[in-house]
């Protein structure tokens, strides 16, 4: 009977230790297991980043080509017209004149597509075992080679370069001191005429302007195979409009989003010769003030000019969206570090106050057509005492007065 208990007792511990060991095994292994998904997991999600990254990078690169040949075209069309009434000049519009006049003068200003991303895709040791499309890959590839190369091609071919160096626009700005302000516009505009006519027969810069359908071709070209491209990428890759626009609303988000009262308070950005000041009060009233000091030079005067805008009415907020609306502005004008020629402050000071009345009227009016409205994106960081402002392509950055 002893015999028998002990047997049995002795298989129960063998049992409980089979189970021990099999639970143990069950458990690595479910580890493993886990651990192994998980990684996938990170693979695929890495795979997924890196190619919305990419894609967004070439339609980016997209856009930036179509602003690129916009641009052209206008100044293209304008100088198209020039030629067309060159015996009538007189007839032409200023603003039509600077635009073909533009279109001619450069000092070899360079293009430059954003590379970053590029750099990013070549560096990462995982972009071929993660991507997985070999398709993909020869896409992207293809794509940054023919970047680069129209790059090279607009910054160094002759092909590319404007055929009149920016000096041009020195010499249209000397004029004779003693004429008054209206004498003075009337003198640019007779040089400006002139100018074109003279540089209108020069052969070289007929050959620029008689090539550039050529140049917008490829131009047209290069955007048409890469949407082509791109849209065979979104394809490859499973990438939809949904996922590019988290990705573009990702990489736009940072920081926390602004409340009242880590709004109310005063908010200041001092950037290079300029400061931006803004005051929002619990009444949802502001006021707003930006001084900017620039250099000015005009035949009679050189110097500094400092600008003080003021500006004041209400704010609201909507989610991630800060509403101003001006209900008045004001502008002074401080041209004491202007030096001026014997006998021409009256000038100046005619100069100035053409200036503040012309850009008083035209904010005012701004205002009363409701167009001096601004939606800011508005974000804080962790301390809530730095503030990013965005409206448009113009992001600023304020810090709390204390």
């Amino acid at each position: 009977m002893d015999m028998e208990m002990k047997n049995k007792s002795r298989a129960s511990l063998w049992m409980q230790l089979l189970i021990s060991i099999i639970g143990t095994a069950i458990g690595v292994g479910l580890t493993f297991a886990v651990s192994s998904w998980m990684d996938n997991r990170k693979k695929e999600e890495a795979q997924r980043l890196m190619a919305i990254m990419v894609i967004h990078d070439i339609d980016e690169s997209i856009n930036t080509l179509k602003t690129l040949k916009e641009g052209m075209e206008t100044e293209y069309n304008a100088m198209v017209y020039v030629r067309e009434h060159l015996d009538q000049l007189d007839s032409v519009p200023n603003d039509t004149l600077n635009l073909a006049l533009s279109f001619i003068v450069g000092d070899g200003d360079e293009f430059r597509f954003d590379n970053s991303k590029e750099k990013i895709f070549h560096s990462s040791p995982d972009t071929w075992q993660n991507l997985g499309c070999m398709k993909f890959i020869d896409n992207v590839q293809s794509c940054y080679y023919y970047r680069q190369t129209f790059q090279d091609q607009y910054n160094k071919a002759d092909y590319w370069q404007r055929p009149v160096s920016t000096k041009v626009y020195e010499e249209l700005n000397i004029g004779d001191s003693n004429l008054g302000l209206e004498e003075v516009k009337d003198q640019y505009c007779a040089k400006m005429r002139k100018l074109l006519k003279d540089k209108l027969e020069d052969e070289h810069v007929k050959y620029y302007i008689d090539c550039t359908p050529r140049k917008l071709g490829t131009i047209a070209g290069l955007i048409k195979y890469w949407i082509q491209v791109n849209d065979e990428n979104k394809f490859l890759m499973s990438i939809t409009d949904e996922d590019l626009e988290d990705y573009v609303n990702n990489i736009n988000t940072n920081g926390i989003a602004v409340r009242e009262k880590n709004l109310t308070g005063t908010w200041s950005s001092s950037p290079m010769d300029e400061s931006n000041r803004f005051e929002f009060r619990k009444d949802h009233t502001y006021s707003y003030v930006y001084v900017l000091t620039s250099p000015v030079n005009i035949n009679f005067s050189q110097g500094k000019l400092t600008s003080i805008y003021k500006e004041i009415g209400t704010w609201e907020l909507e989610g991630d969206t800060l509403i101003t609306i001006p209900d008045s502005v004001d502008l002074e004008v401080d041209a004491s570090k202007m030096t001026v020629q014997p006998e021409k402050q009256e000038m100046l000071d005619s100069w100035v106050q053409n200036y503040k009345e012309k850009y008083l009227s035209a904010s005012k009016k701004n205002i009363k057509e409701g167009g001096a409205r601004r939606a800011w994106h508005a974000r804080l960081d962790a301390s809530r005492d730095k503030m990013e402002l965005k409206v448009g392509e113009s992001t600023v950055y304020y810090k709390r007065e204390k």
